[in-house]
């Protein structure tokens, strides 16, 4: 029993090629109103479902530009969801300073994924279904870029 409670409260380890510190995702569960229990089998089914995410993976990105080209193609930023309908239906915030909304549709390889910050944002903001990348999506394909009305 010690054990198991050492391992559960180990501060970092490794998930798969991922680091994660498990000591800060228990207090963003504990921050949502989880006791330490319910916590760590939340934390568990985290855990799992990031490790069942695909080795790519398409994710969609609302962004605010004056215009197409004002879009960074190399670097479009760290904030995606896997959820289309989601995002485009019920996200009204959207990144960027312009007058033109757009919906990037990327594919992005799973190295490229922040465990960290995805698992944390799908604690602390669970109806986002958000995945965070990287060195602001640098590596991701960018397959379509739709502008979307208002």
């Amino acid at each position: 029993m010690k054990d198991l409670i050492k391992h559960i409260l180990r501060e970092e380890f490794n998930l798969n090629e991922f680091k994660i510190n498990r000591k800060s995702l228990l207090h963003d569960l504990q921050v949502m109103d989880y006791s330490l229990e319910d916590a760590e089998d939340e934390l568990e089914y985290h855990i799992k479902w990031f490790k069942s995410l695909p080795n790519e993976l398409t994710l969609y990105r609302m962004i605010y530009v004056d215009n197409k080209d004002d879009i960074n193609m190399k670097e479009p930023g760290s904030h995606y969801s896997m959820d289309k309908e989601n995002l485009v239906n019920f996200h009204d915030y959207a990144i960027g300073i312009g007058d033109e909304k757009y919906l990037l549709t990327v594919v992005a390889n799973k190295s490229l994924i922040d465990a960290q910050a995805t698992i944390s944002n799908n604690i602390l903001y669970p109806n986002e279904k958000e995945i965070t990348l990287n060195k602001r999506g640098r590596g991701v394909k960018i397959v379509k870029i739709d502008k979307i009305s208002d």
